[in-house]
């Protein structure tokens, strides 16, 4: 797996730069469980955005598999509706 594929990704680097705002908002804040929360949204945030770097490949697989089926099927029906005119 390459890093570059993760740093380059605009989901990443926007959730990166979300620390940001996110340390800006927790500074003045008190320190209780409200300032946990917010960063805990952000890491959630952060690692949604990794995932969907790392699963990106299998999408694309399964893209591509569903784009066959389909031909595959319009292939079928026109074998199907081919071999009908041919019956009549």
């Amino acid at each position: 797996m390459s890093i570059g594929k993760y740093l380059t990704n605009f989901g990443v680097i926007g959730a990166l730069l979300g620390a940001l705002g996110t340390l800006r908002q927790t500074q003045a804040m008190p320190k209780d469980w409200r300032r946990y929360l917010i960063w805990g949204v952000w890491a959630a945030g952060l690692v949604l955005a990794i995932v969907s770097v790392a699963k990106q490949p299998e999408d694309e697989e399964h893209e591509e598999r569903v784009k066959e089926t389909e031909r595959l099927e319009k292939a079928r029906s026109k074998a199907l509706a081919k071999a009908e005119r041919k019956a009549r």
